[in-house]
């Protein structure tokens, strides 16, 4: 026990302020974090604390039940209730163990922190915490011992908790931890050895903070994108981005895909406590198994007013329009005539613009489409399919020996509508990375980039030098070209 006293005290280096009395106490008895924002952001009383979580849970609809990685938001519950509660109605039930990662908001720690304590109590009772494994952390040099004091306003776990007991019946205990400076991937690495089919981890952060209702929906629906596409290179805006990211390493460890359960801001939510002039934005993301998903959209179609977007994310439209691009690159490549199916869902029978994309190992083997509605969407990728393989001028054409190693990615993409800017910063300014894909014209010369290409350039101006030299307008054709955006909506095969 001394030598863990002797630890303890040594992580509390660096302007961290070990209160001696803390420690000074018998380790028999108990140390209890008490709640600080209940009767704030909570109801104080239990019962009204357990009826209004219940009154949010009956509300989602649980397209996901068995999700071990979350995001969700920390806000006080009229807020931000009614998104969180669609993530904790799509958490694993089976959980016993719950690693919640989320920031500091009074406290600068170098590194990340792990509360010492031995229970988290909220109205609903007590949370146990397992000092096993919080010990094992506290054994890194990055990991800082925090006292209650020091984490005496601290909301972003204390929030999290009460629904996790209504979800779990008080069937768990939990790991809090709070960022600082760290790399989120180490954040992960950290906690990656102590995930079982028993263990959740959730993400506890807000989305942008404080912009108008009109801002606010683009700036968190290009953070949405962002962490949809797996890119931990790309900026975040919310409070808990480095626990938002290091649970997108651990998505990519773990091989799970996230769904967007829920997003709205906290004027959507409760307009009459809220000015639309202000406002936060709140998202519940979850992160399933490939071949288990179960896509919900409705969320999606409500902020982006697409109507026909849930279409081509429902599995069976996905499954033919791949099954259909994959069957017509084989035939194309081997000299045969293209195979129009005899049944078509009625979806894939409108025009749209539609890329189809081969790669191997990652690496592009041919990309071709139109950009432009101008075929119904079946013969659009039947066509596709065939120039990816064979007309791709960047490469030579596609071999019968490579056809098991190819990867094919479907883009169904809206009509391109023009984006209107004043000058170049404000071209800048205006596109949305991991959203737009960009048209450029200039006289003869036509160029795009789809939005997947921003995982690779995703510096704005270095895209749009390189989509420039892509369309032969040299490196700053961009500045003096007519601009459409639009967006994709793609898959590919496992």
């Amino acid at each position: 026990m001394f030598n863990r006293n002797l630890n303890l005290l040594r992580k509390f280096a660096g302007g961290m302020v070990l209160m001696t009395g803390l420690y000074s106490q018998s380790f028999a008895e108990e140390i209890i974090r008490k709640p600080a924002v209940a009767g704030q952001f909570y109801h104080s009383d239990a019962g009204a604390l357990e009826k209004e979580i219940g009154s949010y849970l009956k509300e989602c609809k649980k397209n996901v039940s068995d999700s071990r990685l979350l995001i969700c938001p920390h806000a006080g519950y009229m807020f931000s209730g009614p998104v969180a509660a669609n993530g904790f109605a799509a958490m694993d039930k089976n959980a016993r163990r719950v690693f919640l990662i989320g920031p500091s908001h009074y406290q600068y720690i170098d590194g990340i922190g792990i509360t010492v304590v031995d229970y988290y109590q909220t109205p609903l009772g007590k949370i146990k915490v397992d000092r096993e494994i919080a010990d094992k952390l506290l054994a890194d040099p990055d990991v800082n011992a925090l006292s209650l004091n020091d984490q005496d306003r601290e909301h972003c776990i204390e929030v999290q908790l009460p629904f996790l007991q209504v979800v779990l019946n008080d069937k768990f205990n939990i790991v809090p931890i709070l960022t600082g400076n760290m790399d989120p991937k180490k954040t992960a690495d950290l906690i990656f050895p102590y995930i079982d089919e028993n263990t959740v981890v959730i993400a506890s952060s807000d989305l942008s903070h404080y912009y108008s209702q009109d801002k606010a929906r683009k700036v968190d629906d290009k953070t949405i994108q962002t962490i949809s596409s797996g890119n931990t290179e790309l900026e975040i805006d919310a409070c808990g981005k480095l626990a938002i990211k290091a649970v997108m390493y651990l998505a990519k460890r773990m091989k799970l895909s996230p769904i967007l359960l829920d997003a709205r801001t906290s004027y959507e939510t409760a307009p009459a406590a809220c000015s639309k002039s202000r406002v936060v934005g709140y998202a519940s993301i979850a992160y399933c198994s490939r071949k288990n998903e179960k896509i919900s959209q409705n969320s999606v179609e409500k902020r982006t007013g697409e109507k026909d977007k849930k279409s081509f994310f429902e599995p069976h439209i996905k499954k033919f329009l791949l099954e259909l691009a994959r069957e017509n690159l084989e035939t194309a490549v081997y000299g045969k005539k293209a195979v129009i199916p005899k049944v078509l869902p009625p979806e894939i029978k409108e025009n749209r613009g539609c890329f189809v994309t081969l790669t191997i190992d990652g690496q592009l083997r041919g990309c071709i489409g139109y950009i432009e509605p101008i075929k119904p969407l079946y013969q659009a990728v039947i066509d596709n399919a065939c120039n990816a393989a064979l007309k791709d001028t960047r490469f030579t054409p596609v071999k019968s020996q490579e056809l098991e190693k190819i990867k094919v990615e479907v883009s169904v993409l809206t009509r391109p509508e023009i984006l209107q800017y004043s000058d170049t910063d404000d071209l800048l300014n205006k596109l949305i990375p991991g959203v737009h894909g960009v048209i450029l014209e200039k006289g003869p010369y036509k160029s795009t980039f789809l939005p997947q290409v921003w995982e690779s350039l995703p510096d704005k101006k270095n895209f749009l030098q390189h989509l420039s030299i892509k369309g032969g307008m040299g490196i700053d054709g961009w500045r003096t070209a007519n601009v459409k955006t639009y967006k994709a909506f793609h898959f590919q095969e496992p």
